[in-house]
């Protein structure tokens, strides 16, 4: 979003131990802090006072960017694909693709037609992130503005499979939409963090798939989404009034009755997954009705309860599954079921000239929504630098 500074092309870039964040164009992912690999990058609430009256003061005398003017950014620091107008398919709407859309638009010439099987941009931030993360969501206004350029033809509720034979590339950006299974006895009377994000987010056609019985539950899971659905579960009549949830969601959270989650993960805490401002938020809002329980392997889910391999047991309610999310095959294209991705060399698909992936289709169910701007980046980067030019996806 074009929020830290210095960035290439700017004096300074590369030869300070700080980056400075813009507050006003940040959309507070934490995708920075997480994934510099020099630590120059901090949440606020993990910076020293000076390092944010730094951060102030680099910002105090510049004039306000609209990262979304895509004609106002600088020229492309590698080769444009031009020649005139060439056709793109991007398939799937969510953070990959329209970064990819984005970076098609900025270095080349091309008309890209944008297709989602959702009638709305925006995927996994729009459907995924939690409703209590509303600041997180205002990105989809920019995917929305990406999706209105006089360049894009938006076809939303669209099936994509039809259309790639009339494209000189297609870039596949479908996510990892599938929640991984324990492989456990009685899984099936589960709840998937799956179909739980989905039915309090909204999204078309999703259901709650169990009823909701209090007084605990227990979320199998350390990472973000698992502390997601813990901090969901959880919140009281007033915080769900403040979320952007539909009345019958919010009736059903308020009369489920679970006042306690157990959060089990099957390894150490030194293994989480979850980021360190996700786990405080939890704690600040509901600590003393968390438990954090590790090296702990469930083997059956009845309706007494989660059994353990040390053959201890959990009463509980109900059982949610947030281990992670994998990738589906595409068809026509090879597949990595191990890894859950479409085999790629930077995005390229490997033996299919004219293919090629962005997101968690690409490197698997990993990284918040920013990692997804470099992912998009390096994939049309790719594109646009084949030596064999556009290849249509037939041949």
């Amino acid at each position: 979003m074009n929020s830290i500074h210095p960035s290439p092309g700017e004096p300074g870039f590369g030869t300070g131990a700080s980056l400075f964040i813009d507050p006003r164009t940040c959309i507070d992912c934490g995708a920075c802090a997480d994934i510099c690999p020099v630590d120059a990058a901090q949440p606020a609430e993990q910076a020293a006072a000076e390092d944010v009256e730094r951060n102030a003061a680099y910002f105090a005398e510049k004039e306000p960017l609209d990262a979304t003017d895509l004609d106002s950014w600088e020229a492309p620091s590698y080769q444009v694909w031009g020649g005139g107008p060439r056709r793109v398919l991007v398939v799937g709407a969510g953070p990959a693709g329209m970064y990819a859309t984005r970076e098609l638009l900025l270095r080349t010439t091309a008309e890209v037609t944008l297709v989602d099987r959702l009638a709305q941009v925006g995927g996994l931030v729009r459907y995924g992130v939690a409703p209590d993360h509303p600041s997180t969501k205002q990105i989809i206004e920019s995917f929305e503005r990406i999706a209105r350029h006089r360049r894009v033809r938006w076809m939303p509720s669209t099936d994509a499979t039809e259309l790639q034979d009339s494209f000189d590339a297609v870039i596949h950006a479908v996510g990892a939409r599938r929640s991984r299974r324990l492989g456990i006895n009685g899984e099936d009377a589960a709840c998937s963090a799956e179909d739980f994000v989905a039915w309090y987010n909204g999204r078309p056609g999703a259901a709650l798939p169990v009823e909701l019985v209090g007084p605990r539950a227990v979320i199998v899971g350390n990472g973000n989404v698992a502390l997601d659905v813990a901090r969901i579960l959880l919140s009281d009549e007033e915080r769900l009034r403040r979320m952007d949830v539909s009345q019958s969601v919010r009736q059903t959270l308020a009369a489920s009755g679970i006042k306690e989650v157990v959060l089990l993960g099957r390894r150490g805490p030194d293994e989480a997954a979850y980021t360190q401002p996700a786990l405080q938020e939890l704690l600040t809002a509901a600590g003393d009705r968390v438990e954090l329980r590790y090296h702990a392997r469930p083997t059956d889910w009845t309706s007494a309860g989660l059994a353990l391999d040390d053959g201890t047991s959990i009463a509980a309610g109900n059982l949610f599954t947030a281990i992670g999310f994998e990738g589906k095959p595409i068809d026509g294209l090879p597949f990595d079921p191990d890894r859950g991705i479409v085999p790629n060399v930077r995005g390229a698909v490997v033996g299919h000239p004219g293919h090629y992936v962005a997101g968690w289709i690409k490197r698997g169910a990993r990284g918040g929504i920013g990692v997804n701007k470099a992912c998009a980046q390096e994939t049309v980067m790719a594109l646009v630098s084949s030596s064999r030019g556009p290849a249509s996806p037939g041949s």
